[in-house]
């Protein structure tokens, strides 16, 4: 019975990734490997025949680009230097070294986990900061090349529209290890067969940036038995070493203060009107902080729990569970993070994770589904190319693009109590 169930649920994921009821003859995923590219190419030629540099370039197409590339990987490169000469990058301030240029450019405290430095023990430094940029930029094209899976033509288009957008961009200008984490959360993905690997992974993820153990959900949702003890067993470790290093935890929350130009988070939006023409005395500001926090909590639960019990559908097709698991693996990183303050955009790429199940609930009978679902896309979608067609400086465009994200969180918290009831369908 248990073989004929399984047959019967690898058929129907068959079914749900392709196109109608139809399996996809063709996988067009080389579209948009060749469009990716072909943006590649179109920076580099740009600045090579209008003779303006590479981020002028980037900064054209809608990225907050900086003067010099990989910014962020430079920055924990210099932590890494720092650590091998007996220094405390947590406790003094680095410098950050450009290749060519006369001086260095003043670093961040280190605001990552401290296991970071790990990366120093294996090479990692300001000299080999391209190399390593190049590796995490391969293996980042490997993971969404993964996570793309087979897909139709339209399909491979919608996946080169997300890739190529300024936020997508802006972690690979940047270097960011979000990156690295994005690459962890997909080789979960992959590995989710096996409790003991996923958990392992994303244990792992969380040891170097904290926030992936939210992730932990997923393996939570498909374990039952043993496989939920290893879970639970990866959550008492993480919290085993947030108490080992609790006394450089509010140092790192602190670093992350101030972020909201090309960013995202409940209380983005008052930041800006206090750095803009609108003055707010700091008791002010806390009261709207706090108000957005509560109005944000109570939105996103409210949008899960209409999810789960509104307009239940007798629907039984089924969603593959691939694309259900790596929903769950992306959505409560993006949901808790919103609510933790603020964001910059190149976390956005966690929404890619929530594309399959978006994708194939467009194909839903249910109308609810398919119409929360395009709207979740083009509300993502929009909001990833906002600053091409936006200035956002402007502080009414800076509002809209915030609104925009609101509309997108509240919307996966709705797509989340969705899948949250399907989910038992796989079962």
């Amino acid at each position: 019975m248990a073989e004929e169930q399984e047959v019967i649920l690898y058929t129907e994921e068959i079914k749900v990734s392709s196109t109608g009821d139809e399996i996809a003859s063709k996988d067009w995923r080389w579209l948009f490997g060749v469009l990716v590219l072909s943006y590649a190419l179109l920076v580099s030629g740009s600045s090579f025949v209008l003779g303006i540099s590479e981020h002028q370039a980037l900064q054209g197409l809608g990225v907050a680009a900086l003067d010099h590339p990989w910014m962020d990987l430079r920055g924990v490169a210099a932590w890494c230097d720092a650590w091998e000469k007996g220094n405390n990058p947590s406790a003094m301030q680095t410098i950050i070294i450009i290749p060519g240029e006369s001086k260095g450019f003043p670093n961040f405290l280190m605001n990552y986990s401290p296991l970071v430095l790990i990366f120093g023990k294996l090479g990692f430094s300001t000299n080999s900061v391209f190399i390593w940029g190049i590796f995490l930029f391969l293996i980042y094209a490997i993971a969404l090349w993964i996570l793309c899976g087979p897909c139709t033509l339209q399909q491979a288009f919608l996946w080169a529209l997300l890739i190529c957008s300024p936020a997508s961009v802006l972690v690979v200008e940047r270097g960011n290890l979000d990156m690295l984490i994005f690459v962890l959360l997909v080789s979960a993905l992959l590995l989710r067969k096996n409790a003991i690997f996923e958990s392992g992974i994303i244990l792992t993820a969380s040891l170097l940036k904290f926030y992936p153990i939210l992730a932990i959900l997923a393996p939570w949702l498909k374990q039952r038995g043993r496989g939920r003890l290893i879970v639970y067993m990866s959550i008492l470790i993480f919290v085993l070493f947030l108490v080992i290093i609790r006394s450089r935890l509010t140092a790192i929350a602190g670093s992350l203060e101030g972020q909201f130009h090309s960013a995202f988070g409940y209380r983005v939006w008052a930041d800006l009107l206090t750095h803009s023409v609108v003055v707010i005395n700091a008791q002010s500001l806390h009261i709207i902080r706090l108000g957005s926090r509560i109005i944000a909590l109570l939105g996103i639960s409210a949008s899960f729990l209409l999810g789960f019990r509104a307009w239940r559908t007798t629907d039984r097709s089924l969603l593959s569970e691939r694309a259900l698991h790596a929903f769950f693996l992306g959505a409560p990183l993006l949901l808790v993070l919103f609510l933790q303050g603020t964001q910059m955009d190149y976390k956005w790429i966690l929404f890619l994770l929530m594309v399959p199940a978006s994708i194939e609930l467009t194909r839903s009978q249910n109308s609810l589904e398919v119409l929360c679902a395009k709207m979740w896309f083009y509300t993502i979608l929009a909001y990833s190319y906002w600053t091409f067609f936006s200035d956002e400086g402007s502080l009414r465009n800076a509002i809209l693009k915030q609104f925009l994200m609101w509309v997108g969180i509240f919307l996966s918290a709705f797509l989340a109590g969705r899948l949250w009831y399907r989910r038992d369908m796989l079962t």
